[in-house]
C-alpha cells in the first residue's frame, strides 16, 4: 500500500506597497534626516494592511558609507481583529561598493528592537539586504534587484519565533526623474515563515523619493 501526503503550499496574496521618502541635510556636517511614510495594502489591494511612519537620522562620513538611527511606528489592521501598534528602534549600516563590470553592489545591515502594544517583551531582529544596480541605455534609468533576509534573535510573548522570519526579493527599475526626485517600482516577493503556515505575498512596490 502506498501512502501519499499532500504538502500544503504557502498562503498567497497580492498587494500594493507605496512609500513616500523625503531626505535632507542637517546643520551639522555630514548629518542628514530621512522620513518614510509607507502604506501597504493586502487582499489584492482592497484593504489597508499596515501604515509605517519611519523617521531617521544618519551620518555619512564619505560617499559610500552611512550609519543610521531610526524609529518605526507601525499600525496594523488584521482581518477580523482589532488594530494594534508596533514600535521599533533600529540601527543600520550601509555601504556601497565600487562598480564592477557596470554592476553596483550595496549592502544594508539593520538591527531592530521591537515592542508591540499590549505586551511586555522586546524582540530583536537582524535584517541583511544586498542590492545590485545595472545601468540601462538611458542615464536616468537603472535596473535594480535586491534580496533581504530577516532573522529573529529571540522569541517573544507576542509571537515572534527565534530563527528565520522572512525573505524579500525585489526586481524593478529606478528612474531619476530629476536631481531631487526619483521613482523606483517593481515586483516584490515576500515570503513569511509562520509556525502554523507560511505566507507568500506578491507585491507591486513603488517608492517616490525627494531630496531637499
Amino acid at each position: 500500500m502506498h501512502w501519499t501526503h499532500a504538502i500544503a503550499g504557502p498562503e498567497e496574496d497580492g498587494g500594493y506597497w507605496f512609500n513616500l521618502r523625503m531626505q535632507g541635510g542637517l546643520p551639522a556636517p555630514n548629518f542628514y534626516w530621512d522620513l518614510d511614510i509607507n502604506p501597504r495594502l493586502r487582499n489584492e489591494g482592497k484593504h489597508l494592511d499596515t501604515l509605517y511612519v519611519r523617521p531617521a537620522l544618519f551620518y555619512k562620513p564619505d560617499k559610500k558609507t552611512s550609519f543610521w538611527l531610526g524609529h518605526d511606528t507601525i499600525t496594523s489592521h488584521p482581518d477580523g481583529k482589532a488594530s494594534y501598534q508596533e514600535n521599533r528602534w533600529w540601527q543600520q549600516f550601509q555601504y556601497q561598493f565600487d562598480p564592477h563590470y557596470s554592476l553596483t553592489l550595496s549592502n544594508r545591515s539593520r538591527l531592530e528592537e521591537r515592542t508591540r502594544q499590549g505586551f511586555h517583551e522586546t524582540g530583536h531582529r537582524l535584517r541583511q539586504m544586498f542590492k545590485v544596480s545595472l545601468p540601462s541605455h538611458s542615464p536616468a534609468l537603472t535596473y535594480v534587484m535586491s534580496d533581504e533576509v530577516f532573522v529573529n534573535v529571540d522569541q517573544t510573548d507576542w509571537g515572534a519565533q527565534r530563527g528565520f522570519d522572512q525573505n524579500r526579493l525585489f526586481i524593478g527599475i529606478n528612474w531619476k526623474v530629476s536631481k531631487t526626485c526619483l521613482l523606483e517600482t517593481g515586483y516584490l516577493n515576500q515570503f513569511v515563515h509562520k509556525t502554523t503556515h507560511n505566507l507568500e505575498n506578491h507585491v507591486v512596490s513603488t517608492t517616490i523619493g525627494f531630496k531637499f
